[in-house]
């Protein structure tokens, strides 16, 4: 019995070590890759509504990709969603909260999720100058690509720190904070 028992509690705790082992390395891979993603993730605080015109509404997602799960969905039913965009990752907006422009500002949407980006959009503000600058770069000191006449809605592509990355006419730059609308009922002063 003793020569059964030994090869076989062996057996078994070579087994178990594996397991742990395979574990170990799945969480270490797991970790790897969110890293990542969020390496590539900027941050940001910036401002926009939804310009989907699926009537089925907009899905919200789990992870910055298509076959993430969805976590919600901004009825296009409702008009002129409002969303905070908080963060930005290839071509998806991270939001946090989504609501309705109305009076009551009822919430739609709490928590954090995932949108494509062509889905979200913001405008130009309205100054007496007619345009705003578009920017090559999130910094002022970069130069400019061109302008975009003021009230102007145009998609949000991303976003860094209060920067809105967007994108009009074929051409792609940088809002600075004080040029951006995110409201989409009114316009803003």
């Amino acid at each position: 019995m003793r020569k059964i028992l030994f090869p076989t509690l062996f057996a078994a705790t070579l087994f178990l070590a594996n397991i742990a082992t395979t574990k170990t390395e799945s969480a270490s891979k797991t970790a790897t890759n969110k890293k990542a993603v969020s390496a590539k993730q900027l941050q940001c605080e910036v401002y926009g509504y939804v310009i989907d015109k699926d009537p089925k509404g907009l899905n919200v997602r789990s992870a910055p990709n298509g076959k993430a799960s969805i976590v919600g969905k901004l009825n296009k039913g409702e008009s002129g969603i409002e969303v905070t965009v908080i963060g930005s990752s290839n071509k998806w907006l991270q939001i946090k909260d989504a609501q309705s422009p109305d009076n009551d500002a009822k919430e739609l949407y709490e928590g954090m999720g995932w949108v494509y980006a062509a889905m979200i959009g913001t405008s130009t503000r309205g100054y007496d100058t007619g345009k705003v600058k578009l920017y090559k770069s999130p910094d002022k000191k970069g130069g400019t690509v061109g302008t975009i006449p003021k009230e102007t809605e145009v998609k949000l592509t991303g976003c860094r720190d209060s920067w809105a990355k967007v994108g009009y006419k074929g051409k792609q730059g940088w809002l600075a904070r004080d040029d951006q609308c995110g409201a989409s009922m009114t316009t803003c002063p």
